[in-house]
């Protein structure tokens, strides 16, 4: 796959929730950052942050408004939708760069987006 179409590929396995068809297509010791929060180092970290995070979500919806890629490095400008279990919706606009290593794996992930936009939609019902 390109850079590119690898990025789509963990975009689709986010709105399916699969989180092991995500951590296949990212190096073990991938750096995730949300920008406004501490970085995740490695496979482990990020599977646990994911689990928690995906714990009262039903499924998302991350839609791709624009994708740019640059050698090894592809840009998203995103609205990442989120439906909860309990019937709750949150949507934050969010700008990602993914980059990737020599065997085409994400090795970087940073996301960028409002923090109080997050806690606003994040906020218990």
């Amino acid at each position: 796959m390109t850079p590119q179409q690898t990025v789509e590929a963990f975009i689709g396995h986010w709105n399916t929730c699969d989180i092991d068809a995500m951590l296949a297509l990212c190096a073990d010791d991938i750096v995730y950052h949300n920008i406004p929060m501490e970085p995740v180092i490695g496979t482990a970290q990020m599977r646990a942050m994911v689990e928690g995070f995906l714990g009262d979500i039903d499924r998302c919806e991350w839609q791709t408004h624009a994708i740019a890629a640059n050698g090894n490095t592809v840009l998203t400008e995103r609205t990442d939708i989120f439906h909860f279990k309990d019937g709750r919706r949150a949507a934050i606009r969010v700008m990602g760069t993914f980059d990737l290593d020599a065997e085409g794996r994400i090795a970087g992930w940073r996301d960028y987006f409002d923090m109080l936009e997050f806690q606003r939609e994040f906020a218990p019902a």
